[in-house]
């Protein structure tokens, strides 16, 4: 690594510490102790016992909810401070290590569980997709409400400063008054990584905000990111790992010889959002029993006294007796009609470097060579801006009115560029224009039933050949002192697909693919659960799938094993069909509890569709409070899932990719346990883990992805704390 580099890693580091230890210090001296008010309606885990120290009164409450983009629709939600399983926030492979990844703390992922994996509608800019382990966009971000300002500093991290991975997000939120909410998040991650050429940075910056009043209401927020992945191509030979006796030398983690060097991908993914609405309605009243009355309290005692005056109210058509009782009301406003409007602006990039390795050259691993040249220095930018206006009935201002209608346009604007090194001059500018137009009628109220229905009609000016019909429902029937809930979600989508798929100009990777029919996807999936017991089915098909196939060339007068890359792109006309069903069923008897999800999958051609059998999450722990302060859980989990011919990771275009089928080789049936001790005191959460603690050298095929081995045993620990000033 160059020293200006070491320079600014350590200079970001630094400033973060910074601006922890100013957080902590400005925050700390009046939480030590505190006495706390609390309301009905606030999250229990941010509630604390009074103290005995000190009396000085902090109001303590916190709401967050989250948006769905297109419409800002809100979802009540609990903080992300719930203390169950918060050793697992640190696995890129998700909390219940669904994921394949290439190894390090933030590198690349894909799930296993085909419906996980499901693209967004209309997603454009792909090389972001394996990394939404760190990016959240905007429906991943809580917006806040809180009674006083809050501070959330959390910490991971393991190894040491030559392999080991670390993590520091601080959350801080706010209010100027009671309606508009505002905060900020910094994420800053780097995994110097347990194999050569490795490492991992990234950096996220988020400033948001919310005004919601009974008439107007506003989100907005802009997101910024900056990763970076080193890209080492996976190591040369598996038996490095299955087989270490076979060979002389004993080769350490950093020492196995690698197949890519000098070379990255590095992302700027930076998304601007607003969404505004006007509700339109009347006001009416309700007595302390909560029924609609005809008057207010205050009309009622401006016609008594005008009653005392001598007035006449029979003219006003008022019964002068409905007066001798007056009792308070309480005013509700209630919307009939609202007016939207979205704005939603992302600015993408991705350039992947690659240079001239020391006593060796790049063309040991790339098959294809598009531009000449020794380095690669691939350049992409995308521009999107969308706008969305609706106008809407809302339910329930009526008894007649049980849905709510929504009408929307939406207009989205592309712009991709690529922009060609100095050998081969100038900028490639592709500009698409989309128009799209629907309707949605949805069901927000009511505690049994609700639902949700949407449909839209795209063109791009010469054709409206996509469109998307997609509806979710659910049902809580009330059973045996607990709920039995049902939901229910599909969609039906004719879509191009991304652009990418379309154009790629690259040294190493080319294609225009003006040909590739529209991908047809049909996805229904349905939740039952009820007590500790919740079964998920998941059924889809698609039609002329698109996908990454990698391409692989042997090394003339070479090893065996040594192949040359290449990637380029696929569609497969005929039908793909999926199936997956899931049970999750928890146990618990005292303090020993028991968590278990188990997912079994089939796809009806796994050449190009790869998933696994089975795969499962189990988690034994026990759980119990220590001095009756210390919440402890004291347990193991396991990941495993049974052998498939698992997606191959592509440096080249930073994505994951079907394996070709002359060199490709099995992942799975290979457990992976870790054993830790989570703690809860107060506000604060911390633990203590070792992960991976069954791994042996030269047993088993400890490997998510090909050629990509797991990290050994690692040694881990994280902490969280909550600041209320």
């Amino acid at each position: 690594m160059k020293q200006t580099t070491i320079l600014k890693i350590l200079f970001l580091r630094t400033a973060l510490a910074a601006v922890a230890l100013l957080l902590m210090v400005t925050t700390a001296s009046p939480v030590s102790a505190q006495r706390v008010r609390t309301d009905d309606n606030e999250h229990s885990h941010w509630d604390e016992g009074a103290d005995s120290v000190q009396t000085v009164d902090v109001p303590i409450g916190l709401k967050v909810w989250r948006i769905e983009p297109r419409f800002a629709q809100i979802t009540p939600c609990e903080p992300d401070t719930f203390p169950h399983g918060f050793q697992n926030d640190a696995f890129t492979e998700g909390r219940q290590g669904t994921y394949n990844t290439t190894g390090n703390l933030g590198s690349p992922r894909t799930s296993r569980l085909f419906f996980d994996n499901m693209p967004a509608y209309r997603e454009q800019f792909l090389f972001a997709r394996p990394y939404d382990f760190f990016l959240k966009g905007v429906e991943g971000l809580q917006f806040t409400n809180t009674k006083s300002p809050i501070t959330n500093l959390t910490y991971h991290s393991c190894g040491n400063k030559q392999n080991g991975e670390d993590r520091i997000t601080a959350l801080f939120a706010t209010n100027a008054g009671k309606r508009l909410g505002m905060g900020f998040k910094l994420d800053y991650l780097y995994g110097r990584g347990y194999y050569e050429d490795q490492n991992t940075a990234h950096f996220n910056g988020i400033l948001y905000g919310s005004y919601r009043d009974e008439r107007y209401v506003l989100h907005t927020m802009y997101d910024c990111n900056h990763l970076k992945n080193t890209e080492n191509g996976g190591i040369e030979d598996d038996n490095y790992i299955n087989t270490p006796e076979a060979y002389p030398t004993k080769y350490g983690t950093a020492d196995m010889p690698i197949l890519l060097g000098k070379a990255w991908n590095k992302l700027n993914v930076n998304t601007f959002y607003l969404s505004h609405h006007y509700n339109l309605g009347f006001v009416r009243h309700r007595d302390d029993k909560g029924n609609i009355v005809a008057r207010s309290l205050q009309e009622n005692l401006q016609l008594k006294k005008q009653l005392s005056q001598g007035d006449s109210l029979q003219l006003q058509g008022i019964d002068p007796q409905t007066l001798d009782t007056i009792t308070p009301t309480t005013p509700e406003f209630v919307p009939v009609s609202r007016i939207l409007h979205t704005l939603r602006v992302d600015h993408h990039n991705r350039l992947f470097l690659s240079n001239k390795r020391q006593n060796a050259t790049t063309s040991t691993y790339f098959n294809d060579f598009y531009l000449p040249g020794d380095s690669a220095h691939d350049y992409t930018k995308y521009l999107h801006v969308a706008n969305t206006v609706a106008f809407e009935l809302c339910e329930g201002f009526n008894p007649w009115m049980k849905a709510g209608l929504r009408l929307f346009a939406r207009h989205d604007f592309d712009r991709y560029q690529f922009t060609l090194p100095h050998f081969a001059p100038g900028t490639e500018q592709y500009n698409e224009n989309r128009v799209s137009v629907g309707g949605q009628l949805l069901k927000t109220m009511g505690r049994i039933f609700r639902f949700n229905v949407l449909g839209e009609l795209t063109t791009t000016g010469k054709e409206w050949g996509e469109f998307n019909v997609e509806g979710n429902g659910s049902l809580n029937i009330p059973l045996r002192r607990d709920s039995l809930s049902l939901h229910v979600r599909g969609f039906v989508r004719n879509d191009a697909g991304s652009f990418y798929y379309r154009h790629y100009h690259a040294r190493n990777a080319w294609w225009d693919n003006e040909g590739l029919n529209k991908e047809f996807r049909g996805h229904v999936e349905a939740n039952i659960g009820w007590r500790q017991t919740r079964v998920n089915f998941h059924f889809e098909t698609i039609q002329n799938l698109l996908y990454f196939q990698e391409q692989t060339t042997p090394v003339a007068n070479a090893a065996a094993n040594a192949y040359l890359h290449g990637v380029t792109v696929k569609q497969h006309a005929k039908n793909v069909s999926l199936i997956g069903v899931t049970l999750n069923q928890n146990f618990r008897w005292g303090i020993f509890n028991w968590e278990n999800a188990l997912t079994y999958q089939v796809s009806s051609n796994k050449d190009v569709l790869p998933v696994p059998a089975f795969n499962a999450y189990t988690n034994l722990y026990l759980k119990f409070r220590f001095a009756k302060v210390l919440l402890t859980e004291l347990g193991a989990d396991l990941r495993y899932f049974t052998k498939y011919y698992g997606t191959t990771y592509s440096p080249i275009i930073g994505q994951y990719c079907v394996q070709d089928e002359a060199t490709r080789v099995k992942v799975g049936n290979y457990p992976i346990v870790n054993v830790y001790a989570n703690f809860h005191l107060k506000h604060t959460r911390f633990y203590v883990m070792a992960s991976h603690v069954n791994y042996k050298s030269g047993a088993g095929n400890p490997f998510l992805v090909p050629h990509y081995p797991i990290n050994r045993l690692v040694f881990r620990l994280g902490l969280s704390w909550n600041f209320f000033n």
